[in-house]
């Protein structure tokens, strides 16, 4: 692994890098560093929006653990939304949705590796032809879901805002006993949120709102119709059955020879160390005799019945 990023480096010298803070906790827990203190601590500066709430949570972790800072620190790529490139909009700190794919796997992972292709193909021709489909449908300037459902959220949050207007354009927020200057025209926020995701925050909205104007004018382009439609203006087309693909006069390439282990073969992801186990259902269990919650009717010391009870 080791390998391949420093190749990345050297293919792409200039890209700009992010690290998943999931996968940066982690490491700090192998390293000796955690707690319940400092997995807060931690994630509050993960997904801080602005330098002065990072400095603070470094600052406490450093009074808690003061080696983890210098671990930190040492961390070459960015993992802190503050630091993000704002001209991305783009927030996401970990690799959730890397995860959501490999899950969706799950179900073809025994497969040979053509029949694996082959399900792959399919389960992704599914998914893009949904979404071609709905962006012929949508209105260049119309919001995509996900910028809906995040404007209307924060658009019921921003009912507890109080906006000022400190004149040329630029306003004062009070949220809570915390203010934030708002620059309009410059769609800046000092929260850090509105111009890291490109999204108004519930402060913008608030100004928004105090000037009568329309959220949706706000909203980056990139959550927007038209750039839906450019990303999902091609679409896989279908294939037929394998059996009628044409035949090609090459040599037949073989599987390497594996001895196949013991036992049934793993389907889930082996989980880190120390990452955490996946927790069981919380499920009520109820006694079918005496009617009590806490055991079953094979386990039932003798209670009184329900009949005995009325």
């Amino acid at each position: 692994m080791q390998g391949v990023e420093s190749a990345l480096y050297d293919v792409f010298p200039k890209a700009v890098r992010r690290v998943c803070a999931q996968h940066l906790y982690t490491n700090c827990r192998q390293a000796g560093y955690s707690g319940t203190a400092f997995h807060d601590l931690f994630w509050v500066a993960a997904d801080a929006y602005n330098p002065y709430v990072f400095n603070k949570a470094m600052e406490k972790i450093g009074k808690l653990i003061p080696e983890a800072v210098g671990y930190l620190d040492k961390v070459p790529e960015q993992w802190s939304r503050h630091k993000f490139d704002v001209g991305v909009t783009c927030d996401h700190n970990t690799t959730n949705f890397v995860e959501s794919f490999n899950a969706c796997t799950k179900p073809f992972r025994d497969l040979p590796v053509l029949s694996l292709l082959e399900e792959i193909r399919s389960w992704c021709m599914t998914k893009i032809g949904a979404r071609f489909d709905k962006a012929v449908d949508i209105g260049p300037d119309q919001l995509t879901p996900y910028a809906t459902k995040e404007l209307e959220e924060r658009s019921a949050d921003s009912r507890f805002c109080y906006a000022t207007n400190a004149g040329g354009g630029e306003f004062e927020v009070l949220d809570g006993h915390v203010k934030f200057p708002i620059r309009l025209a410059a769609r800046v926020c000092g929260c850090g949120k509105w111009q890291g995701c490109g999204i108004p925050c519930k402060h913008a909205i608030r100004v928004i709102y105090h000037q009568r104007l329309n959220p949706t004018d706000f909203v980056s382009p990139y959550f927007k119709g038209a750039a839906y439609k450019l990303t999902y203006s091609e679409h896989i087309h279908p294939m037929p059955d394998s059996t009628q693909w044409p035949t090609f006069e090459l040599p037949r390439i073989l599987p390497p020879l594996m001895r196949r282990a013991a036992g049934r073969p793993a389907k889930q992801r082996r989980r880190g160390a120390h990452e955490k186990k996946r927790g069981k259902r919380n499920t009520t269990v109820k006694c079918g005799k005496c009617k009590q919650i806490g055991h079953n009717s094979r386990t039932c010391k003798g209670g009184s019945t329900a009949k005995q009870r009325k």
